[in-house]
């Protein structure tokens, strides 16, 4: 079965083998796009904001909302029409940054690119929020592209938060035909995870991002887009889509919510609990799976360690069932405990923190305690496969075996209220568990447990510390 997939693949001209499962198409964070955003800053004109990092963009509600995409070239040939964002006068924008890879290994490089798109939009003169940006590695030199998807909030205000989210990925699994619903779904669930994240759900838009060999499979997968949004009662948007040689799946996804957001980090306190709703780490199946593919000897070395080749192809399924079903009953608990717009966020009584775990896995805790300035401790990794994420780590196929899709949420809050936040997580079928707590305030830094090294190759982050 797997090898006709194999050979569907190749009849469209994609070695599915070298397709990036899930999050792992990402540029480097850390290292890449965040000392390049640092910079590009400086020297922006100050009517162009972009914020520092955060799981999604919120700003007031209006009755009308409209995304306007646009798809422009990279570097110093970049072809932005400033004329034209003056027409759409829009409030905020996302972005996809698709580079080929050499330019994705420093920020040097990859601020060459981006430099002269981001100064020919701030010259627009337009007042705009750069809401959310998501960077992605293409092995085609030819299809470095940003593709900016433009929003105008007009008309009468509601009182409504407007939350605004994108984000893509080669695909979910490639051992599966492109036509199973599972691609696309997987990749819109990771969109909206962040979202849901923050107790939004209502009001649901999905504008897809769809990149294909060809114009049927593109079709197809729209096609799939629609039947997702038609089951969920989402709004599709008719938006263009980018004519690429290569496969990428995503979307911009927008929600409404009559709270706040759970995004109080100046509210932290010692003693606050960490929370995550279910054990995470989703992708290191679904790697050690296509790698042993490659690669016979990881069969063995997995059957010397108790692991059957039919145990992991049950997990690798698992992983990609729980990728592609959407977290919103997750995001109608966090609602619940949120105040309404207006009213005081009360300490002891809501949800203060929550945040997406996917992509970054343990490192989301560094960028926790970072936004609150506070040491976090952290006493337990709970992962879903944690044998498989372990052997993934050890024989560096992952740097990091705890990353995901559309993965758990981490919540901090008060231990009043963590006691009936748990039990609804459990009733809803979530595996909710207490993994640490908040230590102190005044500098950032996680205390983390040592079995994080079984998981991470390599660990190092200036904030994070790991137990003996």
């Amino acid at each position: 079965m797997v090898k006709e997939v194999f050979e569907d693949y190749r009849k469209i001209g994609i070695n599915s083998l070298e397709l990036a499962c899930g999050c792992a198409v990402k540029v480097d964070l850390d290292n890449v796009v965040y000392p390049s955003i640092k910079e590009l800053r400086q020297k922006l004109y100050s009517n162009f904001v972009i914020p520092s990092k955060k799981d999604a963009e919120v700003v007031g509600a209006k009755r009308e909302v409209k995304v306007y995409r646009r798809f422009y070239r990279l570097g110093p040939e970049t072809n932005v029409d400033a004329d034209d964002i003056r027409r759409i006068d829009p409030l905020t924008c996302v972005a996809v940054i698709q580079v080929f890879q050499r330019h994705a290994v420093s920020p040097e490089k990859f601020s060459e690119l981006l430099e002269p798109v981001y100064k020919k939009i701030s010259e627009a003169g337009v007042n705009l929020r750069f809401g959310k940006g998501h960077s992605i590695i293409t092995t085609v030199p030819e299809e470095s592209i940003a593709v900016f998807d433009f929003i105008t909030v007009k008309g009468r205000s509601e009182n409504k938060l407007l939350a605004i989210n994108n984000d893509t990925v080669n695909i979910i699994d490639p051992t599966l035909s492109l036509e199973d619903e599972r691609q696309v779904r997987g990749a819109l669930c990771n969109a909206l995870n962040d979202l849901y994240v923050l107790g939004v759900y209502n009001d649901i838009q999905v504008a897809p991002l769809v990149g294909a060999p060809n114009e049927d499979l593109r079709k197809k997968m729209i096609e799939n887009v629609k039947k997702f949004s038609r089951e969920n009662n989402f709004k599709f948007i008719n938006v263009p889509q980018f004519d690429s040689r290569r496969l990428f799946i995503g979307a911009t996804v927008l929600g409404t919510t009559e709270k706040q957001t759970p995004t109080r980090e100046d509210l932290v306190q010692p003693g606050m609990q960490i929370i995550v709703t279910r054990p995470f780490g989703e992708l290191s199946p679904l790697t050690v799976y296509i790698s042993s593919l490659i690669n016979d000897e990881i069969v063995s070395e997995l059957e010397s360690r108790g692991i059957s080749f039919r145990e992991l192809e049950k997990e690798k399924e698992e992983a990609v069932n729980l990728i592609s079903s959407p977290n919103i009953m997750g995001a109608k608990i966090v609602n619940r405990y949120l105040p309404k717009i207006g009213e005081k966020f009360e300490k002891d009584q809501h949800v203060i923190l929550s945040s997406d775990i996917s992509g970054p896995g343990i490192y989301i805790f560094a960028e926790i305690a970072e936004r609150a300035n506070a040491c976090i401790g952290i006493e337990e990794i709970p992962l879903l496969f944690p044998e498989v994420s372990e052997y993934a780590a050890k024989k560096f196929l992952m740097a990091n075996s705890t990353a995901g899709t559309n993965g758990a949420f981490c919540i901090i809050a008060h231990k009043n209220v963590v006691e009936e936040l748990l039990k609804d997580l459990r009733r809803a079928g979530y595996r909710p568990q207490i993994i640490g707590e908040v230590e102190e305030l005044g500098r950032a830094r996680v205390k983390i447990c040592k079995s994080v090294l079984k998981y991470v190759s390599n660990l190092k982050h200036p904030l994070i510390e790991v137990g003996e």
